[in-house]
Parts: C-alpha cells; structure tokens; sequence
C-alpha cells in the first residue's frame, strides 16, 4: 500500500511542475557602442559633401581678329564656385554646382575705314545738288584700345573622382557639362582715339573738325555689345585636398571651361558707320560686331582655394533588448565579507543578488526589519531604465516599492540621497544630465508612493564614480545602478520597537 501511495504522490509532483508555467521573462537593454572610425583622415568616403572656393585666373572674352587691323589682348577675371557632390562609392561621385564668373578681353585697333563716294543727302542747299553732295569718309583708329567686359552664371553636372594621397592629402579630379548665363555685357575705348574726316568731292571740299557734324575725334566709346546670353559648355577641375579633419578640407584648385557655340550676334562690314546714327559716337558698336573678329566666346582657367565639408551625422549606439531569467531566481550570499565592494555585510544584513540584472544588486534585504543602521550607509537596489532614457523600466517598480516600505518603516532616516550612476558611453556631459534626470524620476516616483520630499534628496553623478574600469559590457553593467545612501537620521523619530543606532 505504502508502495502505491509513494507512486501515487510521485505522479502528482511530476503533473504539477508540467503545468507550472515558466516565470514570463524579463527585458533589459543593453548598449552597443557605435563602432569607431577606423578610416585614415584623408581616406576618400562616400557620402554628402559641400564646398565652396573662390579664385581667379585667364577669364577671356575670346574671339579670332586679322592682325593688321587689331592686336587681342588675354583678359582676366574671378570665379566664385559653390556645389554639392554625392560620392556613391569611395572614389567616384557626381555633383552639381552655381559658378559665378567675369571675363575680360582688351583689344587695340590701328585701321582705317574708308567709304568712297558717299552721298550727303542733307546737302541739298547747295545750288545744282539738290539730290545732295558726294564725298569720300575715312574712319581712322589710332591705337583705340577697347575692353570688353561680361558676368555670367555658370551651372555644371559633372562626374568626379576622389584619392587618398600621402597622410593627409587627397587627389581630386572631375569633368562636366554646363550651361552658362551671361548676366552683363559691355564694352568701353579706355585709351587712344577714333578720328573722322571727309573730303566733299563734288566741290572739293575737306572737312575734319566740325564735330556737330561727326567730323572729329571721339575718345570715349562705350555701349552694349550684341551677343548671345545663353550657351553650353564642357569643363574640368584637377583638386588637391588637405584634410583638416575627417570631415572638413582645405581645397587648392585648377579649374577650366570652354564654351561651345559662336555667341556673336551681328555682323556689320564697317567699324564705324556714321550714316546709320546721325554723326555720333555710338555708330561704334564694339570690335566683336563687325566682319574684323569671328568666333566669339568664353573661355576660362584658373586657380582657387576654398573648403569642403562632408555632411555625415554622429555615429549614435545601438540599443539592443536582452531577456533576463526570472526574477525569482535569487541566489542569497551569507559571506561575512561582499568583496565586490569592500563592505561589512554585518552592517546591512543579508546581500541579495538578483541573477541576470544589468549590475549586481549588493545592499540590504529590505523586506526585513533593520537591526542597525548608521549615517552613510549605502542601500542599493537594482533599479533600470532603458538606454538613455529616464523612463522607469516596469521590473523596476516592485523593487521601488521596497524602498517605499523601508522608509515608511524607519521615519528617523530623515533625510536619504538618491544617487544614480552611468557607464561611460557617451559624452560626459550628456551622461551627467541624464543621471540627473533619472535621480530625479526615481525621487518623483517615491513621492507618489507618499515619502516626504524633504527626505530625499536626488543627486546624479553622471560616470564620475565608476566602480570598475567599464572595460567590458559587463562591468559596464555594474556602473550603471542607482544607490540609496542614508544622510541623516533622528532617533526621536525611531519605531518604538527598535534598539537605538550605531552611530
């Protein structure tokens, strides 16, 4: 009988832990540092880059004019260059940019521009020439030196190339297509002189100083000349950078574009025609209008210095979630001496150390009676929160209910530090506020449950007081706690069922 009992009871024990469910598991989070920059500085990277340079260089109106009537001069100018590029791999990218350049071409014209038999039709008060009179006109220009003088807007689409170079120099190169806007145009005489004479041949009459007439010199020509205001263009660009940091570079570049397309408008056979406009200056419309000059066009290549910024954010850690083993898993440690923190385990009763936390809980068992306490003493729970937030983890709400009960059970602790301590991911800064901020949440929490405020006084440490080298995620585990050490105590307050303090 005793036999079948014995089975009896062995199968119910064995039915019973089948259908006791498992504990549900429990959440932390842990910390995956974001993983260093192990790039040289002047590695070429793929991402977003900005920059900006300015310089200058041969920014030449150019154009084709016969050399016995007219010497051309190269002109100079500035570019201002400001562009975004895209490095879909290490080396190569595309981009776009907004240039802004002048240009200048300085011509001196020696010619002489005659017209024979001319007819003066205003001339018809002469007695027998009232279909008017005939003459011979000469336009000279002695050493006439003529600037021309044009701004535009350049927008490139280009495909570029990047390499490391030495220790910190990158090699830079690209080519593109661009479309030009000329935003001003003009042209100026700044130096010798148009002369106009003529010689009336039906009365043999020489005419050279009545300038009301247009009969004289003219020294200061100017006017707008007709040209084209839109054209395409291809260019390219040879860049050294230097590497200041892994983000920003100084750059030193040489740069050039040509024009495609004659962006000449008209083209008169005369320099000078004063039929047209009445006997003034402005019959001169400007070298590159006439048959004397061909191919008209913007050419430039020059050299600039500028920055470039690479647009990249922050590295941030991941946050992963860990299950711990249920809380009811508790191992009690009974050892006279907690060597982790070099306390007397007599002086707070008996260390509790909840398996799998995020730090190893060593303080007191405050679901018992104290038998001692003394100013300064530490007690310290295993409070959590999630990575970088000052959110109470829910596991952490029963274990803060603990600390409600203590001290609703010892009035003479009258005052209490909540102290709350980071690993050291992050900025020292930002992990100061944050131990800041969850001292505080901690402190808000109690005060609802209905501890005094004026009991407790929260304090954050931030990573200032580490108790280990956080070299592994473990001991980061650790550091990462908050502590409750006792300030000040008054035995008048004291339960009338407690023996007096050790002070």
């Amino acid at each position: 009988m005793k036999k079948i009992i014995t089975a009896v009871l062995i199968l119910l024990s064995a039915y019973s832990l089948a259908q006791t469910p498992e504990p549900a598991p429990r959440v932390t989070y842990d910390t995956i540092p974001a993983p260093p920059d192990t790039l040289a500085i002047n590695a070429a990277r793929k991402g977003h880059f900005v920059f900006f340079d300015f310089g200058g260089g041969l920014n030449n109106v150019s154009f084709k004019v016969e050399d016995t009537c007219a010497k051309k001069s190269p002109g100079f100018g500035i570019t201002a260059r400001f562009g975004y590029r895209y490095f879909f791999a290490p080396n190569w990218g595309i981009g776009v940019g907004l240039n802004y350049s002048t240009y200048q071409g300085i011509t001196t014209i020696n010619f002489v521009n005659e017209a024979k038999n001319e007819i003066d039709t205003a001339a018809k008060y002469v007695p027998g020439h009232e279909d008017g009179l005939g003459y011979d006109y000469t336009s000279s220009f002695n050493d006439l030196k003529e600037r021309i003088t044009v701004s535009a807007i350049e927008i490139p689409i280009g495909l570029y190339y990047q390499q490391a170079l030495g220790s910190k120099f990158r090699l830079g190169a690209g080519v593109h297509i661009s479309m030009t806007q000329i935003l001003t145009k003009k042209f100026k005489s700044v130096s010798g002189a148009l002369t106009n004479s003529a010689v009336y041949t039906t009365v043999n009459l020489p005419v050279s100083n009545l300038p009301d007439y247009g009969f004289t010199s003219f020294s200061n020509l100017k006017g707008t000349p007709a040209l084209k205001t839109t054209t395409i263009g291809l260019g390219g660009e040879l860049s050294l950078h230097y590497a200041l940091t892994s983000k920003l570079d100084i750059t030193f570049n040489l740069s050039g574009s040509y024009r495609l397309g004659d962006i000449k408008k008209r083209n008169d056979s005369k320099l000078w025609n004063n039929l047209d406009t009445g006997y003034t200056s402005s019959a001169y419309a400007g070298i590159t209008q006439t048959q004397l000059s061909k191919n008209v066009n913007l050419v430039n290549v020059g050299a600039s210095v500028g920055l470039r910024y690479r647009l990249a954010k922050k590295p941030q850690p991941q946050i992963i979630e860990r299950i711990l083993p249920p809380i009811d898993t508790l191992v009690v440690d009974i050892d006279t001496t907690d060597n982790f923190f070099n306390r007397n385990a007599d002086d707070f009763g008996v260390n509790i150390l909840p398996m799998g936390y995020t730090f190893v809980n060593s303080g007191l068992d405050m679901t018992k009676e104290l038998e001692r306490k003394k100013v300064g003493d530490p007690i310290g729970v295993p409070i959590h929160f999630a990575l970088n937030s000052d959110q109470l983890a829910d596991t952490s709400h029963t274990l803060m209910d603990t600390v409600v009960t203590f001290l609703k059970k010892n009035p003479d602790v009258i005052k209490m530090e909540v102290s709350a301590h980071t690993d050291n991911i992050g900025s020292d800064a930002y992990n100061l506020d944050l131990s800041k901020r969850r001292a505080r949440t901690v402190v808000n929490y109690l005060i609802n449950q209905g501890v005094e405020p004026e009991r407790l006084e929260p304090i954050g440490y931030g990573e200032s007081r580490p108790l280990n080298d956080n070299s592994t995620e473990a001991m980061r585990d650790i550091n990462r706690r908050v502590e409750f050490v006792i300030l000040a105590l008054d035995d008048s307050k004291r339960n009338n069922n407690e023996q007096p303090n050790d002070q």
